[in-house]
C-alpha cells in the first residue's frame, strides 16, 4: 500500500554510496510504489502491491560515456565501476556534458490523498464497472483496472546538481461489450496526478457509450469528406507529430520537420505547445530526467516550426540549450514531451456545433493500426470506427472503414478546434474538425 515518501532519507542513502572518482557522474534514482486492482463483470479478481527501486548511473571521462543500472542502493558502487569500465571503450564525443544546477519552480504533482485510499480501491473498481451498466445492451466487462503509483525521483551529478520530488498518479481503464444483433467493444482510459480530477464512473460510462454507439454498424461507399476526431483519437495524431519534434529524431533525419526550422509546416492558425509546469497534469514535473528545469514552450507557432525539444546532448549538438525535455527509457536518455498539446487563438466551438458544420463526413471515435503510420514521411492509412454524418446530423455507425493521407496535410486541413481540450496521459487535444480526408469503405 503506498505511503508518503521520505525524500531526504532516500537521497541521503544514495549520496553515501557514490565512490570517489575524477570522472563526471550522474545518478538518476527512482523508488516506485504501486497498488493496483483488476476485475471484470462487477468483480475484483486481483490486487497487486509492489515496491521497486531503480538507479541509472552515467559517467563521462575523457569525453567518453559509460552507463549502468542497478535495482538496490547497495549495488551503486558496483554499477558505478561498470559504467567507468564501459567509458574506457566507447568512442569520444565532444558534445557529452552534464547540466549545471538551475533553479526549478514548484509544480503541483503530489497528492497526499492518493497515499491513503488504497483500501478503497476495490470499491472504486466496482463503482467504475457498475456505471457501465446504465444500458441493458451492455452485457460484459473486461480488463477493468485502477492503478495508484507513488514515485520518489532524485537526480544528483558531479556538477553539484541535486533535484528530488515525490509524484503521484492514478490511472483507470476498462472495456465494455455491448450486444444487439451484433457485438461491439468500447474502451476508455484516463490518467491523472490528483484523485479529485478522476471520476471512475465516467470511465465506465464512456466505455459503454462507445460500444453502444457502434452497434449495428453499416458499410459505406468511399468518398472524400470531413472527419471529426474525438479528443482521444485526435491525441493519437498529435502524439505521432510529437515524435518529429524530438531533437534526437530531428538530428537523425527521422523527423518530418528536419531542415524546416522557421518554415510553415501546418495550418497557420495552429499552435503546438509543451508545458511541464501545468499544475496537476500527468506529464508535469519541475525538472526533466537530467535535472533541467521544465517550462512552457511554443514548438509550432501560427503554423511555423519555432522550436525543437532538446535534452542536454542534442542541445549541445545543435549549439542550443536544453529545453528540459530529457526522458528516461530502457535504452537510456532520449527526448520527449512533458505535456504536449494543440491549441489555437481562433474561436473554438463545442463539439455539437462542429457536427453541424459537416455536410458529409464521419465522427471518429476509434482508430486501429496507428502504429503502422510512418513518422518520417507522415503517411498513414488506418482503420476507423465512428458515426456517419450527413447535413450536420449523426446518422448511423460505420465499420470496415479506412482513412488515409499525410500527417502534415491533415494538420494543414484542420478547420476548427473544439472547446473540450482533454489530456490522455501527457498528450492533449480537443475535438478536431478536418476537411479533405480520403475515406474508403
Amino acid at each position: 500500500m503506498p505511503q508518503p515518501p521520505t525524500m531526504n532519507e532516500f537521497v541521503g542513502s544514495i549520496s553515501q554510496k557514490i565512490p570517489a572518482t575524477n570522472a563526471k557522474w550522474e545518478i538518476f534514482a527512482l523508488r516506485r510504489k504501486v497498488y493496483a486492482v483488476e476485475g471484470k463483470d462487477l468483480k475484483v479478481n486481483r490486487e497487486k502491491n509492489a515496491l521497486k527501486d531503480f538507479f541509472a548511473i552515467r559517467v563521462i571521462k575523457n569525453h567518453r560515456a559509460g552507463t549502468s543500472t542497478c535495482s538496490q542502493i547497495e549495488q551503486i558502487p558496483e554499477a558505478f565501476q561498470k559504467a567507468l569500465n564501459i567509458a574506457e571503450i566507447t568512442e569520444p564525443d565532444e558534445c557529452l556534458s552534464l547540466p549545471l544546477p538551475s533553479q526549478t519552480q514548484s509544480v503541483k504533482v503530489f497528492d497526499e490523498n492518493l497515499c491513503s485510499i488504497a483500501t478503497f480501491l476495490p470499491d472504486l473498481l466496482i463503482n467504475m464497472q457498475r456505471a457501465a451498466f446504465y444500458d441493458k445492451r451492455v452485457k460484459k466487462l473486461r480488463n477493468a483496472e485502477i492503478t495508484i503509483t507513488v514515485d520518489e525521483k532524485a537526480i544528483l551529478n558531479s556538477e553539484g546538481l541535486l533535484c528530488s520530488q515525490p509524484f503521484t498518479s492514478i490511472s483507470a481503464h476498462m472495456i465494455a461489450i455491448a450486444e444487439d444483433e451484433d457485438q461491439q467493444m468500447g474502451w476508455a482510459y484516463t490518467s491523472e496526478r490528483f484523485l479529485k480530477n478522476l471520476q471512475v464512473e465516467n470511465i465506465g460510462k464512456e466505455a459503454a457509450s462507445k460500444a453502444i454507439r457502434l452497434l449495428n454498424s453499416k458499410k459505406i461507399k468511399s468518398f472524400k469528406g470531413m472527419v471529426l476526431f474525438d479528443p482521444y483519437v485526435a491525441g493519437e495524431f498529435v502524439e505521432l507529430i510529437s515524435q518529429s519534434l524530438s531533437g534526437e529524431n530531428y538530428l537523425l533525419g527521422r523527423s518530418i520537420f528536419s531542415g524546416k526550422m522557421g518554415e510553415k509546416v501546418i495550418n497557420e492558425k495552429l499552435d503546438i505547445l509543451d508545458d511541464g509546469t501545468i499544475p496537476e497534469r500527468f506529464g508535469s514535473t519541475p525538472f526533466d530526467a537530467e535535472g533541467v528545469p521544465t517550462s512552457k514552450k511554443i514548438l509550432i507557432q501560427k503554423g511555423r516550426l519555432s522550436l525543437i525539444m532538446h535534452n542536454t546532448y542534442t542541445a549541445n549538438r545543435t549549439k542550443m540549450i536544453s529545453t528540459g525535455n530529457a526522458v528516461r527509457t530502457e535504452r537510456g536518455i532520449t527526448v520527449g514531451p512533458t505535456n504536449l498539446y494543440i491549441d489555437t487563438e481562433e474561436a473554438k466551438l463545442p463539439p455539437d456545433e462542429l457536427i453541424r458544420e459537416i455536410e458529409r463526413g464521419i465522427y471518429v471515435i476509434e482508430v486501429m493500426g496507428m502504429h503502422t503510420a510512418n513518422p518520417v514521411s507522415g503517411d498513414f492509412s488506418v482503420g476507423i470506427s465512428g458515426i456517419y454524418i450527413e447535413k450536420g446530423e449523426m446518422k448511423y455507425p460505420v465499420r470496415e472503414t479506412v482513412i488515409s493521407g499525410n500527417l502534415l496535410q491533415l494538420f494543414q486541413n484542420i478547420v476548427a478546434l473544439g472547446t473540450d481540450l482533454h489530456f490522455y496521459g501527457n498528450i492533449g487535444s480537443p475535438t478536431l474538425l478536418v476537411e479533405g480526408i480520403d475515406i474508403s469503405g
